[in-house]
């Protein structure tokens, strides 16, 4: 079982602990990490069949960059509620390609791979990603942690509460389960500085459970790991308001900012423009 981590207060992000993000030293609590989302799937719930296309993909991908991204994470399987499975076959010829377009830049932007497949992790990795992104946090197929391990990738480890609630607080329950997926990384081999914890909102049952954890940010962020928060057109950005998913941006921008408050490291969006100028905003009057 790994150490113990110091306890954090409050807004307190352990300034000057460096995150190996790839292969680039990030230092954590110096300013809020953008991830941005590429869908390569026909049904993710809010850009499926935008960008199947190789071409459209690569473009899109490269316009986040301009738009500030730190990081751009590339999905070949919907995760949504109801979506239906597809082969790693498949998965992976959804998302390699472009891996390798982007690869062939001089300067090539730093690329995480959305998935929960050991195989489908290995081929992008080898194809040019550093980040593997998984949403049931290793413990779905856990050879995955002995490939991110093997490649030296940066893990993002996700809370999913889909096969089950570990306690009956969503925090405990949060909690537990990211020390279940933290001791299968380290165990593979993942360094600890590697390792980057998402509590999962959205994969839970209810609404009120998406918001105690929100909620509960600053106690989960003194866990003592880098927190990713992703919360971009969910549910919580929209159902409660009766908003459809292209009028999910403001209260999307409104977590981000209440989410750097409460000490988050990282946010994964969809709308990188507008999403980077909240986090610098923010930055600016949370980081000191």
């Amino acid at each position: 079982m790994r150490p113990k981590m110091p306890a954090l207060k409050g807004n307190e992000m352990a300034v000057g602990k460096v995150l190996k993000l790839g292969d680039r030293d990030w230092e954590i609590g110096a300013r809020t990490g953008v991830f941005g989302i590429l869908n390569a799937t026909p049904d993710s719930f809010s850009d499926g069949g935008r960008y199947t296309n190789a071409d459209a993909a690569l473009s899109h991908l490269k316009e986040m960059f301009e738009e500030g991204a730190d990081v751009v994470d590339i999905g070949g399987e919907s995760t949504r509620p109801g979506s239906q499975p597809v082969s790693a076959e498949e998965e992976i010829s959804r998302v390699v390609p472009i891996i390798e377009a982007i690869g062939s830049e001089s300067k090539p932007p730093l690329i995480s791979i959305d998935t929960s497949k050991a195989s489908v992790a290995r081929a992008a990795l080898q194809a040019g990603a550093r980040i593997v992104n998984d949403i049931w946090g290793f413990q779905k197929d856990s050879e995955i942690a002995l490939v991110a391990a093997e490649r030296s990738a940066t893990c993002v480890l996700m809370h999913n509460s889909r096969s089950g609630w570990l306690r009956e607080s969503a925090l405990d329950s949060v909690r537990a389960y990211w020390e279940i997926s933290i001791d299968i990384a380290l165990q593979a081999g993942v360094e600890e500085d590697r390792i980057i914890l998402d509590p999962g909102i959205g994969f839970t049952d209810t609404r009120e459970q998406d918001l105690e954890m929100l909620r509960g940010l600053k106690s989960l962020r003194a866990f003592g790991f880098p927190l990713l928060l992703g919360v971009s057109r969910k549910r919580i950005t929209g159902e409660t308001f009766g908003l459809s998913l292209e009028e999910r941006l403001e209260p999307t921008l409104a977590m981000t900012a209440l989410g750097i408050e409460s000490g988050v490291d990282f946010v994964r969006v969809h709308d990188v423009k507008e999403n980077v100028r909240v986090a610098k905003m923010s930055d600016l009057i949370v980081r000191k």
